[in-house]
């Protein structure tokens, strides 16, 4: 299994559970995603709707050879359960954690469900620090060696303040993964103030790029925060989404502070992934 370090350029992508017991489906999807991808983002709940538990899928990827970060909502669990599936995916090979707030349950498939949110993210980047430092939520020492994982944070360029990245990066977080950017103007815009408060320093950032299928995807992306330029809906809807994407992620690459690309498939075939996988690393070795 491939350690998760962000000592050089990393690639990273996302598994999103099925919404059943099917091992060999999962366990099949992450070992495609494997083939191009050095870590896997495993979702968690992701639209505030019943897949399979993030903790398990942890154990498909890092069987299939690439490092599992387990994507971690605080929506559903107080600080015991975290704490508690935090050590079972760490035992089953994750390497990394992103704490995320979770999808409001009121858009998702169960509007009925209770919330939880006993923490805030920077809460559950402080646990998961704290984990790391062999401590448990009561602040009774962990049975036997502490947890090793990389803490991550996420962020959304344009939209809110870059400093409240600062608080994520106190508690612990030592890597960024952003919502999608296919605006590298407006992504070189806040990668500038990153720099100003020096936090290219203190973290690897790795911006999310992804493949628009059609005007009406390029645009929905757009509803859900992600930074999409007017030309790269056009090119969407005269079929070069997969150009597009590759365009404007040579572009953020080149910006000072990048360490790494995050790729969201939205369905894609994982051959225009690795298309794109493959691009970013001849376009670093240049």
């Amino acid at each position: 299994m491939r350690r998760l370090t962000f000592d050089g350029f990393t690639v990273t992508t996302e598994l999103v559970p099925p919404r059943g017991a099917d091992a060999d489906a999962c366990r099949q999807h992450a070992a495609e995603l494997a083939t191009f991808a050095d870590a896997i983002n495993i979702t968690d709940g992701a639209g505030a709707a019943v897949r399979m538990s993030a903790v398990a899928a942890t154990a498909f990827v890092a069987e299939a050879g690439a490092a599992p970060i387990l994507q971690m909502t605080v929506r559903d669990r107080n600080r015991i359960a975290l704490a508690a599936e935090i050590l079972g995916a760490a035992a089953l090979g994750a390497q990394g954690i992103l704490p995320l707030g979770g999808d409001p349950v009121a858009k998702g498939e169960n509007p009925e469900a209770a919330e939880v949110r006993e923490l805030t993210t920077v809460g559950l980047v402080q646990l998961a620090n704290d984990l790391n430092a062999g401590l448990l939520p009561s602040g009774r020492e962990l049975d036997g060696k502490p947890t090793d994982l990389a803490i991550g944070a996420a962020a959304a360029p344009g939209f809110g303040p870059v400093s409240a990245i600062g608080d994520k990066l106190a508690a612990g977080a030592t890597f960024v993964q952003t919502q999608i950017t296919l605006d590298a103007a407006g992504f070189a815009a806040w990668m500038a103030e990153v720099r100003e408060l020096g936090f290219h320093q203190r973290a690897a950032f790795l911006p999310s790029i992804a493949i628009p299928a059609s005007r009406t995807g390029a645009e929905r992306l757009r509803s859900f925060g992600a930074q999409v330029t007017d030309e790269v809906v056009e090119r969407a809807a005269n079929g070069e989404g997969a150009a597009a994407a590759a365009d404007v992620m040579q572009e953020v690459l080149a910006i000072e502070g990048v360490c790494g690309i995050h790729l969201i498939g939205l369905g894609q075939p994982v051959e225009a992934m690795t298309a794109l996988a493959e691009a970013a690393r001849s376009f670093v070795r240049s």
